[in-house]
Parts: C-alpha cells; sequence; structure tokens
C-alpha cells in the first residue's frame, strides 16, 4: 500500500540507493525528510494510519552498519522484515514506528540454540 521511512537515513543505506556514490549529488530522500517538518508531519502520520488501517502484514526495512565491521564495504546490506504478532495491525505500525533509527542486536531478536527458517531469492 505505502512505505514510510524515518526521518534521518545513514549514509550507508543512501549509498545502496546510488551505483555511483562519488559522482552523485547524495540528494537522496531529501525531499522526503521535509516531510516531517512540514504540518508537524501530519503527512507522515496519515500514512501510518492509512497502513493500520489497510494492512494486514507490516514489515520493516532494515539495514546493516557496514562502517562498525572496518571493511571496505561501505554500502550498507538491506532487508525487508515481518512483523509478527500484537493484537492488530495498528499495534504492529507503533511497535515498527518505536523501532525508527534505533539499532537492533542480535540478542534482542534471537536466543542461543534458538531454530530459524531463511528465504532467499
Amino acid at each position: 500500500l505505502t512505505t514510510v521511512f524515518a526521518e534521518h537515513l545513514s549514509e550507508e543505506f543512501k549509498r545502496r540507493c546510488y551505483q555511483n556514490w562519488y559522482k552523485s549529488k547524495k540528494k537522496a530522500y531529501t525531499k522526503y525528510a521535509k516531510k516531517y517538518t512540514d504540518d508537524g508531519g501530519k503527512d507522515i502520520e496519515h500514512e501510518l494510519n492509512r497502513i493500520a488501517k489497510f494492512c494486514t502484514v507490516v514489515r520493516v526495512i532494515a539495514h546493516s552498519q557496514v562502517k562498525k565491521l572496518n571493511l571496505r564495504i561501505k554500502k550498507a546490506h538491506i532487508m525487508e522484515i515481518q512483523i509478527n504478532g500484537g493484537s492488530d495491525a495498528k499495534a504492529k505500525v507503533d511497535f515498527a514506528k518505536s523501532l525508527f533509527e534505533k539499532e537492533i542486536t542480535v540478542d534482542s531478536v534471537f536466543a542461543k540454540d534458538e531454530n530459524l527458517d531463511v528465504i532467499g531469492v
């Protein structure tokens, strides 16, 4: 239906949007970030309410922090994570909004010796 991004996106995520970061103007998502300041973010709240009203499946787009690895990689790895649980979609949207611009550790998601299924394309 729609996608809502956080107000501040990291440089690693923006690098993934460009084929050549060095030659680019680095303007990705600058107009989108203005939606948070215009009218007190009413447009963003409207989109979140639309998701809560019409959607049954809510997913979060997350990325890795490759700067912390000290490798030659500068582009973030981007993944889509489905949010399960909660009584309705509103609870899922509220949980997803609380995760905006926050670091999520592996320990907070997975327990030791836990099994999981992976779908790869």
